[in-house]
């Protein structure tokens, strides 16, 4: 009985809600709401709600994400496992104004989500002698160097390895566009185009120093991913690993990132 009644209180108080946004949006010219879905660069697909505050302030909210499926898988032959990755969700809060109230748009606001801009894995267990023993990684890129830069990085119990591209949990965006959030008819399509702020992005995951003993989580460099990738081939010349890490460091060097976007908006009231 008491949840019945619980129930039926939530309900109550949610029924003046729509009505009462209706009513502002019949007070008030320049109050709209309408829903749509989007498609961008670096942010995937969303959905997305919009609120029309004047003729030239609009106020938009959702969330979006790439799904795992577009990722490609890199293959790891001398340890015998693939290497994959997963952008986690991320929401965004974006305010456009329209000068005049026309399409063109001016667009700021901020994306939000974890640390990890990008998460990176492996596809399926290590086998068992990594398992026990690790994977040696020489952090200064040079294993006859600083011992103190000798690391270990251990699997966790099921022989898995993560890694992570880390950046700020809220990136500042700047941009313009055309098109509104708001349709003058019922559906309407606009385009963004801008750069998201996040001040650099990170390669990092865990490791146990050799010297200290202690579990730390260290930055993955191209000179020591590298020199980790030639002891365990035996070789001294990895072409195809120096383009993989060479483009990882112009990624993660860069401040800002792209943000391209086009959306479809369906308005409500």
């Amino acid at each position: 009985m008491k949840r019945l009644l619980v129930l039926l209180s939530a309900l109550l108080l949610l029924l003046p809600v729509r009505g009462a946004a209706q009513a502002l949006a019949d007070s008030t010219s320049g109050f709209h709401m309408a829903a749509g879905v989007s498609l961008g660069l670096m942010d995937g697909a969303g959905v997305n709600l919009a609120f029309g505050v004047t003729d030239w302030l609009n106020v938009r909210a959702g969330f979006s994400g790439i799904p795992s499926f577009l990722i490609k898988e890199y293959n790891v032959p001398e340890v015998g496992v693939g290497v994959t990755g997963k952008f986690p969700a991320t929401g965004n809060l974006l305010f456009d104004f329209h000068p005049g109230g026309k399409s063109f748009k001016l667009t700021a606001g901020v994306f939000f989500g974890a640390n990890d801009f990008f998460k990176v894995f492996n596809t399926k267990a290590l086998p068992d002698s990594y398992r026990q023993a690790g994977i040696s990684y020489y952090a200064d890129g040079n294993r006859d160097g600083d011992i103190t830069q000798f690391y270990t990085i251990n699997p966790d119990s099921k022989g898995f390895l993560y890694g992570a591209l880390k950046s700020g949990a809220v990136k500042p965006f700047i941009g313009l566009g055309f098109g509104s959030a708001i349709p003058g008819k019922r559906v309407g399509v606009n385009f963004d185009l801008g750069v998201e702020y996040t001040g650099g992005l990170d390669l990092r995951t865990d490791a146990r120093n050799f010297i200290r003993g202690e579990v730390e989580n260290i930055p993955i460099t191209s000179a020591g991913a590298l020199e980790t990738v030639r002891v365990m081939r035996n070789s001294s010349r990895e072409e195809s690993y120096d383009k993989y890490f060479k483009y990882i460091d112009k990624l993660r060097s860069l401040p800002v990132l792209p943000v391209a976007r086009v959306s479809v908006f369906v308005k409500l009231f």
